[in-house]
């Protein structure tokens, strides 16, 4: 049985998710929140426990699809990591979520400040949309209002 340190995250929509403390913490806002004992006292109802991350912008599917990647990429700074690997499971990562979850999931890389995974789904709407798209093609594309 694992001795890691677990932590439950819960979503917008009141639903939970349970994961590792190093997985958590690769959003550095999660991991201020986690290191700043007053925010979670603050967080805290009386039918959850000390270790429960309230995040009020995220829905669960996509705290789920976040919190995948952030599995996947914990041991990043560690060099641990085949970088082919990585990437081709980064490549299949996006090309397995559909268009509208990746938007969901740009807004929560912004929220939770997960550069790495911004820089990704950045990458990704660009090369997706072209280099010869105007403003208002991008707009109509990722279904953005004005």
């Amino acid at each position: 049985m694992s001795s890691m340190k677990m932590i439950t995250l819960k979503s917008l929509d009141g639903r939970t998710l349970e994961v590792e403390e190093a997985v958590a913490k690769k959003s550095p806002m999660i991991k201020k929140m986690i290191e700043d004992e007053d925010v979670m006292e603050d967080e805290v109802d009386d039918e959850d426990n000390d270790n429960v991350v309230h995040l009020r912008k995220v829905t669960h599917k996509v705290l789920d699809k976040v919190m995948e990647y952030c599995k996947r990429h914990v041991n990043d700074d560690e060099k641990v990591v085949n970088e082919d690997e990585l990437k081709a499971w980064d490549q299949d990562f996006i090309v397995k979520t559909d268009k509208s979850t990746l938007c969901n999931l740009l807004l929560a890389a912004y929220y939770l400040n997960i550069q790495s995974l911004l820089l990704l789904l950045s990458k990704n709407a660009f090369h997706k949309t072209g280099e010869d798209k105007t403003m208002e093609d991008m707009r109509i594309l990722l279904a953005c209002q004005k």
